[in-house]
């Protein structure tokens, strides 16, 4: 009986979000707590689809059936199958498909690309269509569009080939990043708000625009010296950087007093840097710092009701084991 194991990373957003948005650079980064999606080959002449996250089982003889049983809100997954028979030939048949995510969700890492990466990837892998990743990459996009509408593409692009990317303009820039960094990866137990959190600074640009202009100036250059710092390996650097980059991004005020809290406790208990990821408003705050320093700060954020997980940077992207 076949089975595969996909697994593609999630990815936090380490330098510039924001200021992209005005044609400035930022960093997002692959980071290694992950979505898997696994497909066992079963006897039953049926297709059984398991949403581990939302304790969610759907069964059916064919993908059109399915498909009707789905809510909109997975449509995601019945357009990846549509598309597979449509364009590749692939009967979906007489399998078990589990998705299980290990992020934060509507939280800025990345979840819905990493849930379409690791899927495209299990099925690749489980039909043997030997597709390469940037065919991945572009069928998540695909899939990208209908969760978001007008995305960058910058998630499904971190999510499939890992390692970090300095964007700019819609180009990206691969960066390799030559060690190991460890990230303690909190959440503020409040989903992020982009749509509020672009207008509070679009706001912000009518009402001051001199002033606003240069905060998003200075995201820039950050985020331009954290490139060169990334690829020397100086993490203490890059923890002044974070630390400098999240003074700009409250100036702009799509800080709160959740990454407030997290940030001061994370940097009175030896960390290098702090700050916002993503949107802001919420979802998750990202923290540089030695591991024994990272699991102090998640503890005494975990006593006050934060959840938290440790994270590396990934440099593999998405891969695929065969049992």
């Amino acid at each position: 009986m076949r089975s595969v194991i996909s697994i593609a990373p999630g990815k936090s957003i380490l330098f510039g979000e924001h200021a992209v948005v005005y044609g400035f650079p930022a960093i997002a980064m692959a980071i290694s707590v992950n979505s898997e999606c696994r497909i066992n080959e079963i006897e039953e002449n049926k297709i059984k689809i398991i949403l581990y996250n939302y304790d969610q089982v759907f069964e059916a003889n064919n993908i059109k059936t399915l498909s009707q049983k789905f809510s909109s809100k997975y449509n995601q997954i019945s357009e990846c199958f549509y598309n597979f028979q449509k364009d590749y030939g692939v009967q979906i048949e007489n399998v078990e498909i589990k998705i299980i995510s290990n992020l934060f969700p509507s939280a800025g890492l990345g979840s819905s690309a990493s849930i379409a990466v690791s899927l495209i990837n299990a099925l690749n892998c489980y039909y043997e269509l030997n597709l390469k990743k940037e065919e991945i990459n572009s069928l998540a996009y695909e899939l990208e569009k209908i969760v978001h509408g007008s995305p960058s593409g910058i998630d499904n692009t971190i999510c499939t080939f890992g390692n970090a990317i300095y964007f700019e303009n819609g180009k990206f820039d691969y960066v390799k990043i030559p060690q190991e960094f460890l990230f303690l990866i909190t959440y503020t137990n409040i989903e992020h708000n982009t749509k509020e959190a672009i207008n509070r600074i679009r706001h912000l640009k009518e009402i001051n625009s001199k002033q606003t202009e240069q905060f998003l100036k200075q995201i820039g250059k950050i985020t331009k010296k954290a490139k060169v710092e990334l690829t020397r390996n100086n993490i203490q650097e890059i923890g002044k950087l974070m630390n400098l980059n999240q003074k700009y991004l409250s100036n702009l005020q799509v800080s709160n007093e959740q990454i407030s809290e997290i940030i001061n406790i994370s940097l009175k208990n030896g960390a290098f840097g702090s700050k916002l990821t993503g949107a802001g408003l919420g979802g998750c705050v990202i923290t540089l710092g030695k591991r024994k320093d990272l699991e102090k700060i998640s503890s005494i954020l975990k006593a006050k009701g934060y959840k938290s997980f440790i994270a590396k940077n990934d440099k593999l992207g998405v891969i695929c084991e065969k049992k």
